[in-house]
């Protein structure tokens, strides 16, 4: 048996077990007690001053975001109205001056067939087979300037625009379009009629090149709040993966579609793509403009 003793070289008055060393120990803390406090409150001002500083350059991150958000949809906008008034401007230059020359042209040929007794068989045929292609080119010019902007929109409106289009669309796709439109449906203002037709123009043709769809129903409603339009086929559907991202903004699906989402975000209107094993559906919702001005058409 031994024992082990352990020495300090600073003495302290707690290894004499007289208690001494604890009040001593006790008169030390109380005097440590405000230097701590002071230490701590000036620990918590400089926190609080440095949340202060981080909350306001957060608060300046978020208000130039917004600024630069806002920033980005009246250029989408601008560029939008410049596409639209390009499209417009086209169609009224193949109307007015290629199709006035081919019409020209065609006159040409028909007083020269009038006179083809004077002709050989050969030279004959040749202006007959230049009528029949003029007459071709002529259709086409005609049918390429009413898809860029039909008259119709603007003159009668898109209830029309929607109906000579997708009676078209049908006789040259093949696909079945179902048409439902209340017989009061009115005018809206220029760009929503514009926007609206762009869409079911762009979504006619993504289920005739994608979906393998012998159908397409098209609905546009309206009430005191907005304008619905519902489009819907009865094709192969889009994977549920695929259309995860691209309503994340992960994944486009195509210019066609992502321009569509931007066309109708930057008016304010809700666009939704939902699509299953039984087709697809575009849904788009547009505000009511207040006080449609009819001078607008």
């Amino acid at each position: 048996m031994g024992m082990i003793g352990i020495v300090s070289r600073k003495r302290s008055l707690v290894d004499t077990g007289d208690g001494l060393g604890m009040a001593a120990n006790e008169n030390a803390l109380r005097m440590d007690l405000p230097r701590a406090a002071t230490a701590m409150r000036a620990a918590q001002d400089e926190l609080e001053l440095r949340v202060k500083q981080r909350t306001a350059e957060l608060e300046e991150q978020v208000i130039e975001r917004h600024k630069a958000e806002e920033r980005l949809r009246e250029l989408t906008t601008r560029v939008l109205e410049l596409q639209d008034e390009e499209r417009r401007r086209i169609a009224r230059e193949l109307h007015d001056s290629a199709g006035q020359y081919l019409a020209a042209i065609q006159m040409n040929l028909s007083a020269l067939e009038r006179e083809s007794c004077a002709l050989d068989p050969t030279q004959a045929k040749r202006i007959s087979d230049s009528i029949e292609m003029v007459s071709r080119c002529t259709s086409e010019i005609r049918t390429l300037s009413y898809l860029l902007h039909p008259p119709l929109l603007d003159e009668m409106g898109l209830a029309s625009a929607l109906t000579w289009y997708s009676e078209g669309f049908a006789e040259r796709s093949g696909i079945r379009i179902d048409l439902d439109i209340s017989k009061d449906f009115g005018r809206l203002p220029r760009d929503t009629e514009t926007a609206l037709f762009r869409i079911v123009q762009q979504s006619l043709a993504n289920i005739y090149r994608h979906s393998g769809s012998h159908a397409a129903k098209i609905k546009l409603r309206q009430d005191a709040e907005q304008t619905i339009v519902d489009i819907c086929d009865e094709g192969r559907g889009i994977a549920p993966e695929v259309l995860k991202q691209f309503d994340d903004g992960t994944r486009p699906l195509g210019i066609g579609m992502a321009g569509m989402r931007e066309r109708i975000r930057v008016m304010r209107g809700h666009f939704n793509i939902s699509s299953g094993p039984d087709g697809t559906r575009i849904e788009v919702r547009l505000p009511n403009a207040e006080g449609t001005d009819e001078t607008t058409h």
